[in-house]
């Protein structure tokens, strides 16, 4: 097994290689250092699934020198077939320090770090101080707040998506975090960015925006994984100096396998409005509707509606009564 397991890396290595090759000739992020190829010095990865997995193991392939991983879930059996970094008789553990420690191990040379958090948890100095975002996220909740993460610290972001109606399906988007540059939230329709803007603001979850886990996830396998997350790699390489978003879209069943879209920046979009230093509301207290419990979660409010729960009576059925915005707000007055 662990012959089998090296082949597959010396594979993925060489595959990495090409593509790297081709960029040596190209204005790139790229450095040579004393015979060494080193790619991006701090790098954030949100999300270690089947897709980011793939896309730090590249990353550990290309001697990244350092990079930070978030993702809050648990390993699940389905989790551990589908990605060489996690291994039998580890479910139920956490993915990021599972992960960790098998990266610390395959891939010395880079520096790994991580936290059992959503993106937008993880400390401010993570943003300011990385070159890219790659997103590996699954939901457009995850990719809203992304996108504002990156336009509040003028960070690029490299998103990639798989499945949809097929699982030769896959996507990948490069958000250069510029102001006059699109974001994820540019591509949705004004219905679709008002429904995620009030899972995360709103103290008052309207009737008509679906439930927090409504949205389905999309299909994939670990073939399509790994494409889309050397696309991934590949795309960030070769894009970091460019201030223009655009997705490229792959469908293996089709002739053609790849389309390039170009998207621009829209002018609806609140994300490229001038905001205040506080990104997401934090919810400063919450009342139980089934037994009354009132408490303080101090968690951003996207986060009470998606996994809060009564300390009294476990209930998920909660309502936000007052938030660090309203508190900003009163204090004006």
């Amino acid at each position: 097994m662990g012959f089998c397991i090296h082949w597959i890396f010396l594979l993925a290595q060489h595959s990495v290689a090409l593509c790297i090759l081709r960029r040596l000739q190209t204005s790139s992020p790229l450095e040579i250092s004393a015979g060494e190829l080193i790619v991006f010095h701090h790098v954030l990865v949100a999300g270690i699934g089947a897709l980011g997995s793939e896309v730090v193991k590249n990353l550990g392939l290309l001697g990244c020198k350092s990079v930070f991983i978030a993702d809050p879930d648990i390993l699940e059996e389905k989790n551990i077939t589908r990605s060489l970094l996690f291994r039998s008789g580890s479910a139920g553990e956490n993915k990021v320090s599972h992960a960790l420690d098998q990266l610390r191990s395959l891939f010395p040379q880079t520096r790994w770090a991580g936290m059992p958090l959503e993106i937008a948890d993880i400390p401010s100095e993570k943003f300011s101080s990385a070159e890219v975002l790659f997103s590996c996220v699954d939901t457009d909740l995850a990719r809203m707040e992304i996108a504002a993460l990156s336009t509040q610290y003028k960070l690029s972001v490299c998103d990639g998506g798989l499945g949809g109606t097929s699982t030769r399906l896959g996507r990948v988007s490069w958000f250069p975090g510029a102001d006059t540059a699109a974001c994820f939230a540019c591509l949705l329709t004004n219905r679709r960015r008002a429904e995620l803007f009030s899972t995360w603001e709103s103290k008052v979850h309207a009737c008509w925006v679906p439930e927090p886990h409504s949205q389905s996830v999309w299909t994939s396998t670990p073939t399509m994984s790994s494409i889309v997350a050397g696309l991934q790699i590949e795309t960030a390489l070769s894009s970091i100096q460019k201030k223009e978003a655009f997705s490229t879209h792959l469908d293996l069943d089709q002739a053609s396998i790849s389309q390039t879209i170009y998207h621009p920046c829209s002018t609806e979009c609140p994300l490229h409005i001038e905001r205040s230093d506080i990104i997401f509301p934090i919810c400063t207290l919450a009342e139980c509707r089934s037994c009354g419990r009132q408490f303080s979660p101090d968690r951003r409010i996207s986060w009470v509606r998606r996994w809060a729960v009564c300390p009294s009576c476990g209930s998920n059925e909660l309502a936000v009564r007052s938030s660090v915005r309203d508190e900003m707000i009163v204090s004006t007055l």
